[in-house]
């Protein structure tokens, strides 16, 4: 896999276009030995001579690959998460409030992160620096939607009014999320540092494989003759290097897929004269009306707050990444851009309830050659989509099926270059890391089963009863009370909320057992304690630990077991402290060797702690 760096330098390139590694290496080898002297001083040499601004060239050939990838994946997640709210929400809200304050938030979010890429080129003198890629946070919009969104409507009964309530609290709790992402910018350093590698981009991967991948396999698999072939053709044209000469990579299976959907009457033309009532400009101004009842709004910001958390890690793990590939940024205002564009898809257009943060994929744009104008390039083809009413029409052109493919491939990548790093005896923590993800998604299915099965009525002594939305089950199938039926119900709801937190949580007590230090483990231990007394994993709220949500007694069970576990590594730590034996150097050995094949695969990687 090409794109992921030096470790994988005998495949053929991804992008016919660009030069691989190898060939820019021997081109380095057949220079001067002075010129190689100059090349290898001139990164590190700030541009004094040179304008901020002028820093990087504003455009770049790869800019054009990079921007399809980066619109395309962002329009998907945009119309997937649009279709997704169409079941309970007006168009007028989601095409004429949502969609505008997605397209001002796209726009001051990749300006953000170009400026921010031209002022780290004029200060360290890089030349080949590309900008954090920006967008729509995916496991976000998923979770604000129905956690929050769908929560709120089901609550309020359904119809306008619940739908009006319902939009105002995913608004407001998506401003709250902005500020806590802000707030948490000055400790990100010390986040990082505190926190293994291998936790950080294992959470990540945890989202990557499960709603990235998976939710949107099952997704995709509904249309089979549809989307098979354009996800195969993604992977030939980003694995093995084959493409169209002059034709973005990612165009052709778009195109292939709109074709398909179409032969196949996926796609019709009734559809898209529906949506073409909703064309028309709708510029996104201040719209403050999801803050005028906070007394309605406020019981359910609690939900926001993991997740803010979670996309502030989310943060670190992407800028991670990024280092990976030789880009340094400053994490602080990183951090300050995610909840800044966040704030501003919150309050302008009518406000949208989707989060936006620093995109996954920054090393695939890299090796395509990309700097900072596909990021430009992308905002500004947003506002055009979302303020013209365009994004409505684009849906019904290319459901958001044909556009999936894209997030697939993005899912595996995240995967992949968060393996590239991981020495062997870290891979079960890396395994552990990916199975809250998983979890989370699967209550997502779960409830969408149950209620699917209760709208097909009920039968007494053989006799249909009532069939459509007027059925209804004894306990609703997105209740609360739905998860308390069995006990494992229960669990499997327990061990997906707050899922990114629990991946860290859990990946991190893996690698200090592995590591043999068993004490820093049990602090870890101590840590998921702390955070499950009040809600921030395992919980669907936040709460006060002496005012527990739901099931009081499991509550306490969970933070008992977390803090008997702590006492447990405690006291192996402290019978390892007074019996050094033979099983700890043999740790040590292996740990040492595993060093040594990491920083074989990927030398900019020596030392995980420096790298973040």
């Amino acid at each position: 896999v090409h794109h992921l760096g030096s470790s994988y330098c005998e495949t053929p390139p991804i992008f016919g276009t660009f030069a691989n590694s190898h060939e820019m290496a021997s081109t380095n080898e057949e220079k001067p030995q002075a010129e190689k002297t100059a090349d290898a001083m001139s990164p590190a040499a700030p541009m004094a001579d040179v304008k901020w601004y002028r820093s990087l060239p504003l455009f770049v050939p790869g800019d054009v690959d990079a921007f399809a990838g980066l619109f395309s994946n962002n329009l998907a997640t945009m119309l997937a998460g649009a279709q997704m709210l169409s079941s309970i929400l007006p168009a007028e809200i989601i095409f004429g409030r949502i969609i505008p304050g997605v397209g001002l938030s796209m726009l001051v979010g990749c300006t953000y992160y170009m400026v921010q890429a031209l002022l780290t080129a004029s200060k360290t003198g890089q030349t080949k620096l590309c900008c954090l890629p920006f967008g729509i946070n995916t496991p976000g919009v998923f979770a604000f939607n129905s956690g929050i969104i769908f929560a709120v409507y089901y609550s309020e009964g359904g119809g306008e009014q619940a739908a009006e309530l319902a939009w105002q609290v995913g608004v407001a709790a998506n401003f709250v999320q902005g500020v806590v992402n802000i707030s948490l910018s000055p400790f990100g350093p010390h986040i990082s540092r505190a926190v293994p590698m291998v936790a950080l981009l294992g959470s990540i991967s945890s989202v990557g494989i499960a709603w990235l991948y998976a939710n949107t396999m099952m997704a995709e698999f509904a249309w089979p003759l549809v989307t098979i072939a354009p996800f195969f053709l993604i992977l030939s044209a980003l694995l093995a290097g084959v493409k169209i000469p002059h034709v973005p990579t990612t165009i052709l299976p778009v195109i292939v897929g709109g074709i398909l959907a179409w032969i196949s009457g996926k796609a019709t033309f009734e559809g898209v004269s529906e949506a073409a009532d909703q064309i028309g400009w709708k510029p996104a101004l201040l719209h403050l009306t999801p803050f005028q009842d906070p007394a309605r709004v406020m019981p359910y910001v609690g939900i926001a707050i993991p997740l803010a958390l979670t996309v502030a890690i989310g943060s670190i793990q992407i800028r991670a990444m990024a280092a990976n590939s030789g880009d340094e940024f400053n994490l602080r205002w990183t951090m300050v851009g995610d909840g800044l564009a966040t704030i501003v898809a919150s309050f302008f257009g009518g406000g949208s309830p989707w989060g936006m943060t620093v995109f996954i994929g920054h090393g695939a744009f890299k090796a395509m050659g990309a700097q900072v104008g596909y990021s430009m390039m992308t905002g500004i083809a947003f506002i055009i989509v979302c303020f013209s009413g365009l994004s409505s029409v684009v849906l019904s052109i290319f459901p958001a099926e044909v556009l999936n493919p894209i997030i697939l491939y993005v899912g595996l990548v995240v995967c992949v270059e968060a393996l590239d790093i991981t020495p062997p005896r870290h891979w079960p923590a890396f395994l552990v890391a990916l199975v809250p993800g998983f979890f989370n998604w699967a209550q997502q299915v779960a409830s969408d089963f149950a209620a699917a099965v209760c709208e097909q009525g009920f039968l007494i002594d053989g006799s249909l009863v009532d069939t459509g939305t007027n059925a209804a089950c004894a306990v609703s199938a997105r209740s609360n009370q739905a998860w308390t039926l069995s006990p494992t119900l229960t669990a499997v709801r327990a061990f997906g909320k707050g899922y990114i937190l629990t991946s860290i949580v859990w990946a991190a007590m893996v690698v200090y057992i592995a590591d043999r230090k068993f004490g820093m483990a049990a602090a870890w231990s101590v840590i998921a304690a702390a955070l499950s007394s009040c809600g921030l994993v395992h919980a669907e709220v936040v709460f006060l630990p002496w005012h527990p949500e739901g099931d009081a007694a499991y509550h306490w069970e969970i933070v008992g077991g977390y803090l008997l576990t702590a006492g447990f590594l405690l006291v192996i730590e402290l019978a390892q402290r007074f019996n050094k034996g033979p099983n700890q150097e043999e740790t040590v050995a292996a740990k040492e060797v595993d060093e040594e094949d990491v920083s074989t695969r990927n030398p900019s990687l020596t030392d995980n702690s420096e790298r973040v």
